[in-house]
């Protein structure tokens, strides 16, 4: 709007030349003041719309930061932007300047200017931040595991990266597999042994409790077996630990878990992303046979059969065994004073490791040479 211009009132005929003079000189300032405030307005409407620019500019380039996506020559220009936008702020005086920025600034009538709504946000980010990091330190400080856990990972990768150097991170610990369950917080605490169960709620518990990561399932229906079987899942990663079964060549575990987040499976004992290739046993608990070196055994469902002996365990053919169970069952009709000696010979064979059928099938012909033998003398 244009600010009317103060003329001053008409002179006499009879008035002097001074006072025609000073009428000029006032005509001329009224003049340049009318000029000179319609240059502020317009110099202030150009530095508002810059401003917005910089503004829109400056925000696309946050939200990079924020996702670390940003490059070195955008973080470059993000700070040459904050620092225009600043400047500009700070030279705003008086009250008719600060009501055209607001306008500019604002996005709805009645609400704060958008600076001040940054500026709030930016406190409410920072005590959020102070906040996770000082969550984060008293985490490691309690658990002084997780720091090699943690170590070289890019807290602001996507979840999924995260977990899985998180992952790798486990190698570097000098974990001792032991086959018996400890409480995972022991083992960040220091204490590193324990099983399956204990790696994988360790990993669970770093990903919640330090990276804020949730979803990570242990134990349940798609992170856990919770039978015996026979696995061919090779040495350990912890110290080149040998399989408990077959002398070296497999495991036999009674249960096994691993980790889950949105479907992809981190197998923390074995280092491996895929589900364990089990021969399950058919029972849970373990049958009981006079044949077996310490009296029980499991039927798997591929045929085998899997018994401890000496702190370790082996397998036989099922097919096997029931040809043995055979003999001393038909034995105990003809010969009943050797069944004895026939079943602990069984069982001497079982405990030097059941997989040479041979041994056994030489110890069958053996008992029926004798039987046909003694049948005859009759």
């Amino acid at each position: 709007m244009k600010k009317r211009l103060q003329v001053p009132q008409k002179l006499s005929p009879k008035a002097s030349n001074s006072e025609l003079e000073q009428s000029r000189l006032q005509l001329r300032s009224s003049t340049g003041k009318a000029k000179s405030n319609l240059g502020k307005v317009r110099t202030q409407v150009t530095e508002n719309q810059e401003f917005k620019q910089h503004q829109i500019e400056a925000t696309k380039l946050k939200i990079q930061a924020k996702h670390g996506t940003i490059t070195s020559q955008g973080q470059e220009r993000l700070t040459v932007l904050q620092a225009k936008m600043d400047s500009v702020l700070q030279n705003k005086v008086g009250q008719s300047s600060k009501n055209v920025l607001q306008r500019v600034k604002s996005n709805d009538k009645g609400k704060a200017p958008v600076n001040e709504k940054d500026k709030d946000k930016d406190k409410g980010k920072g005590k959020a931040a102070s906040k996770a990091s000082a969550e984060k330190e008293a985490f490691l400080k309690k658990y002084p595991v997780a720091k090699k856990l943690v170590a070289g990972i890019n807290e602001k990768s996507e979840a999924k990266e995260i977990l899985t150097n998180l992952f790798k991170n486990f190698k570097n610990i000098g974990f001792k597999y032991t086959m018996v369950n400890k409480s995972h917080e022991k083992l960040l605490e220091g204490a590193l042994e324990g099983d399956c169960q204990t790696l994988a709620r360790a990993f669970k518990a770093v990903a919640e409790g330090y990276f804020g990561i949730q979803g990570v399932k242990v134990g349940d229906d798609q992170s856990s077996i919770k039978k015996p079987f026979i696995s061919e899942a090779g040495k350990t990663p912890y110290q080149g630990k040998d399989p408990n079964c077959d002398n070296g060549k497999r495991w036999f575990f009674q249960n096994h878990y691993w980790a889950v987040w949105n479907g992809q499976i981190f197998d923390v004992l074995f280092l491996s992303d895929k589900k364990p290739e089990a021969d399950m046993a058919r029972q849970k608990d373990p049958l009981k046979s006079m044949l077996m070196p310490e009296q029980e055994y499991y039927e798997t469902e591929k045929g085998k059969i899997v018994y401890p002996y000496a702190n370790k365990y082996s397998t036989a053919e099922l097919t096997m065994f029931e040809k043995l169970k055979n003999l001393v069952n038909n034995l105990g009709r003809w010969l009943y004073r050797d069944i004895s000696g026939v079943t602990n010979k069984i069982r001497s064979i079982f405990a030097r490791g059941g997989n040479n059928n041979s041994d056994f099938e030489a110890l069958i012909r053996e008992v029926e040479i004798n039987r046909a033998n003694q049948a005859a003398s009759k």
